[in-house]
Parts: C-alpha cells; sequence; structure tokens
C-alpha cells in the first residue's frame, strides 16, 4: 500500500479509451519516450517490436511508476502484461541483490508466460527473474530463490510454500503485482493473497497493483479492503467484449435425448464442428468445453475421426500441458482442445478462431469474455463460435444483454477467410 498516498482525495481514474488519449484526470504518455525509460529496456522493448503503448500501457504505466496503487480493468489481448512489466522493471533496483517485486497468477501456464515477459523486456538490463508455480521439485526452487531473483512470479500456493520455509526474502518487496485478479480474490484464492500480503515485511509501505479484464462486486470490495487511494483505470470501451471479435453462434434446436453418456450428448456439436473443419479453411483454433472430461471426449473424437488435434487440461501433468503448449505456440498444432486453462490470459499470437461447445452459467459470464479473448489479440480480429443446444440460449442472451454485446446466428454462407 502506497502509504505517502493515503492523504489524497483527488479522483485520479481513467474511464474509457478516449481519456488515454486526451489525458484526462491522469498523466499518461503517447510513445515510450514519453516514460523516460531505463534505456536497457528501451532497447528490449524494441527489440520485441513494441512500436508504442498500448492504451493500457499509457494509462498504467506512469502512475506505476510514481509509485501510485493501481486497480486497472482493461480488454484481454491489450497489453496488461507488458504494462505491468515495463513498470516493474523500471522500478526494480537491478544493482542490488534483494527480491524487490513479487507477481501473483492464477495458473502456472500464467506465472510462466508472465516471467518470460518480464526476461524478455529485461533481457539486456541484468535483471534476474525466478518462477514459483509447482511442477518443478521444492529444492530446485530454494536454489533458484538463493540467488536472490530482483522479480519473483508464481502460484500463491508454491509462493506461500517459499514463505513459510524461509526461501523467499519478504523485507525488501516494494511492488506486490496481482494478475488476473477477478480470479485471484475469488474464495478459492482469496485468503491466500491476503496470507502473502500478509508476509510482506513492509506491507504498510508496498505498492500494490491488481490488473484483469473483469472485476465483479465481489473482487471489487476485496481489492478496496487492500488498495489505498488507487489509481482506477477502466478501459472497457463501455463494455468488456472485444473490439475486432465477431461472435456467433449455431443453434442445434433440442439437445439429444441420452443414456450412453457425454459423448452421445455432445456429439451433434462435433459433427457440426468436424463439418466447419472439413469446409472452411482455418488458422489455428481453440475450442473450449466446461470439463476435463469432456474436453478428453472431444479430443478422442476428433482423432478417431483422423483431425488432427492437442489437449490441454487439468487430467495432463505440467511437463504435458507445457509441452502441448509450447508446440501449439509454435505452430505446428492447428486445433486445441482446453477445459478451461487457456480461458485466461495465455496469449497465441497466431490464434484467431475460438469454439465453444458449452456456455458458461451467467454466475461465470466472465468466464466467456475470458474464452473469446484468446482470438483477437493486441487489435488484430477475431472469431468466437458458440455451437449450443436450444435451452442455453437464454445463458447466451443473459451474457449477450449484461455485457451489451452482440452474438448474431452464423450465417449459412459464413466465410471464415
Amino acid at each position: 500500500m502506497a502509504q505517502k498516498y493515503q492523504e489524497e482525495s483527488k479522483d485520479t481514474s481513467i474511464k474509457d479509451f478516449e481519456d488515454v488519449d486526451q489525458g484526462i484526470q491522469l498523466k499518461v504518455a503517447n510513445t515510450w519516450e514519453d516514460l523516460a525509460l531505463k534505456d536497457k529496456m528501451m532497447k528490449g522493448i524494441y527489440g520485441m517490436g513494441f512500436e508504442s503503448p498500448s492504451f493500457i500501457q499509457k494509462a498504467a504505466i506512469l502512475p506505476m511508476i510514481d509509485g501510485r496503487d493501481i486497480r486497472a480493468q482493461a480488454q484481454s489481448g491489450t497489453g496488461k502484461t507488458g504494462a505491468f512489466a515495463v513498470a516493474a522493471l523500471q522500478i526494480c533496483d537491478e544493482s542490488s541483490d534483494t527480491t524487490q517485486v513479487l507477481v501473483l497468477a492464477s495458473t502456472r501456464e500464467i506465472a510462466s508466460q508472465n516471467a518470460s515477459r518480464f526476461e524478455s523486456l529485461g533481457c539486456y538490463m541484468g535483471v534476474r527473474v525466478g518462477l514459483l508455480s509447482g511442477g518443478s521439485p521444492v529444492s530446485e526452487d530454494k536454489t533458484m530463490l538463493g540467488t536472490k531473483p530482483h522479480i519473483v512470479v508464481g502460484t500463491p500456493g508454491r509462493v506461500d510454500h517459499m514463505i513459510k520455509d524461509g526461501a523467499l526474502n519478504m523485507d525488501h518487496i516494494k511492488l506486490f503485482i496481482i494478475d488476473e485478479a477477478d480470479e485471484m480474490l475469488k474464495a478459492g484464492f482469496q485468503e491466500d493473497v491476503k496470507k502473502i500480503f500478509r508476509s510482506i515485511t513492509k506491507k504498510d509501505e508496498v505498492q500494490i497493483a491488481m490488473f484483469s479484464a473483469t472485476y465483479d462486486e465481489e473482487e471489487l470490495k476485496v481489492s478496496e479492503e487492500i488498495l489505498i487511494n488507487p489509481v482506477i483505470i477502466d478501459l472497457r470501451h463501455n463494455d468488456q467484449t472485444l473490439k475486432g471479435i465477431r461472435q456467433y453462434y449455431i443453434d442445434l434446436k433440442k439437445e439429444p435425448t441420452f443414456r450412453n453418456g457425454r459423448e452421445e450428448y455432445l456429439l451433434p456439436k462435433l459433427v457440426t464442428l468436424y463439418d466447419i473443419f472439413k469446409k472452411q479453411r482455418l488458422g489455428q483454433c481453440i475450442v473450449f468445453v466446461n470439463s476435463k472430461e469432456d474436453a478428453r471426449i472431444v479430443y478422442d473424437w476428433l482423432k478417431r475421426n483422423d483431425w488432427e488435434c492437442e489437449l490441454i487440461s487439468a487430467e495432463l501433468t505440467q511437463t504435458e500441458r507445457e509441452a502441448t503448449l509450447n508446440r501449439f505456440r509454435e505452430g505446428t498444432g492447428r486445433c486445441l482442445i482446453s477445459s478451461g486453462l487457456l480461458s485466461r490470459g495465455i496469449d497465441i499470437q497466431n490464434l484467431s478462431v475460438v469454439f465453444c461447445l458449452d456456455v458458461p452459467s451467467f454466475e461465470r459470464r466472465s468466464t466467456y469474455i475470458h474464452r473469446i479473448g484468446r482470438s483477437g489479440r493486441y487489435g488484430r480480429r477475431g472469431i468466437a463460435i458458440n455451437i449450443v443446444y436450444e435451452h442455453e440460449l437464454k445463458n447466451l442472451r443473459e451474457i449477450e444483454r449484461f455485457y451489451s454485446t452482440t452474438i448474431k446466428e452464423l450465417p449459412a454462407d459464413f466465410s471464415f477467410q
């Protein structure tokens, strides 16, 4: 918590994209040069091909560098990771052999991706980045922490373990970042996050930054307990759907009467999906379902019908999931089946189409936004196709109304080109 700002009362919030361009209420940067960043980090930024900051980067980096607490909300794929990574690297003193920045993420995949982003942006700075997220021996994590990484990125469980064992020194943490904050502040993670926060030696002085594409009332309430006079950045542009993503549904009418398990229930959806695959020229795509059991059924059915695909779900080991994701990122896979591990935070550059074979319940509506957010990232155009039964349309319409968006029925002559 940035104690020095406790007494301030001025409104420091950005509510829309136009606010960023006009510099309303808060100082923003329109170019990387405006940020007066370290020369070696500028080299890393341009080396990654980032010619100019995105909207969220224009809005969030300067207040973070200035020491402000941040609660940022922006559409998926707009550069939130880059925003907090650039700010953290600027704040970090790489000449000090201390851990100064702690970043929490909900899954190993997101934590690993975030750590890689820090390493890439800071590759000329001599910054040490450590990953703590399970899937590796505890002894290896302790050895890594012995090198005194400047920045530690991890999942709550393993981070808490290392704190309890005394391996992760919290004495010098000055920036605490919570990625995918809506998920991290839900009941499943909330107590872990609070416990880790309480372990920070100088918790009354530490700066906190929260980033997410969505927030519900519960998460907003928890954030108010932790943040002190934060800069609120809300760049949803009046809704939380993605500009450039066309959303459609295919109505299969009544679901089948099934007695032989889930595959029979899913069969009409699988046949429809397969028909699209055979008739259309697609780039890389992801197929989302609600459970790991359904993900396995979809994967096995497509393989039996000679369609190349990959599976990533909680039933795989960490090593298997990472290998699958790396193959897909490298372009060797065309179709990836996921039960939800990829619905948040994971960036796949060439992905343009997302298929949803289930509609999340209205209570889990943010899952829909995160799913379709896998396509159309960083301003690219994307397509989201929902293959649904008649009874699922009710949920889809509720999501459509809640986010003030449009989900059209897929035209018969639709082309993915």
